[in-house]
């Protein structure tokens, strides 16, 4: 990195500490299997543990896509971490949601892919990267009949079920 700071992404490290098995990685397994969002008070506690690594503590740090609440930054702030620098940056829906949909994930190695701007090295690779449930671009019209809002809603949600059994019948195969 160009300046010789640490980069933390929440999402790298919540892989990392699963991968390592550590109580923190345990715990977010199991909202992760389930399909849930890890809850901030886990992920907080491992932005935390990392930025009092030697590391981060001698360079200084980048937080990449974190904090993402209030909450979260109130809890770095309890902990003592203020940055002297927040960079938020402005990107049109359009080009938010092509970013999501296009996103991959190698579910061998872990690495993210862009099927546009970071596709697969090789169509081994391409062959087996999944889509997570929630990059996708669903949207409910909320300015219908309640009966109408449901209907989609209802889509929706038997949808993930869905992705979500056939998932986790993949994994138990």
């Amino acid at each position: 990195m160009q300046y010789d700071l640490v980069h933390i992404a929440a999402g790298d490290l919540l892989r990392a500490e699963v991968a390592a098995g550590s109580e923190n990685g345990r715990q977010a397994r199991e909202y992760m299997e389930k399909g849930q969002l890890v809850p901030n008070e886990i992920v907080v506690m491992m932005v935390k543990e990392r930025l009092l690594q030697p590391d981060s503590q001698e360079k200084g740090w980048l937080l990449d896509g974190y904090p993402r609440s209030l909450s979260q930054a109130n809890a770095l702030k309890g902990f003592g971490f203020e940055p002297d620098l927040f960079i938020l940056l402005e990107v049109s829906e359009e080009i938010l949601v092509e970013r999501v949909v296009g996103r991959r994930l190698d579910p061998v190695t872990g690495k993210i892919y862009h099927l546009k701007y970071s596709p697969p090295e090789t169509e081994e690779i391409a062959s087996r990267l999944t889509q997570r449930f929630d990059d996708t671009e669903e949207k409910i019209n909320g300015n219908v009949c309640k009966e109408d809002v449901f209907v989609q809603i209802d889509v929706v949600l038997t949808k993930l079920l869905e992705q979500r059994k056939e998932a986790s019948e993949s994994v138990a195969a």
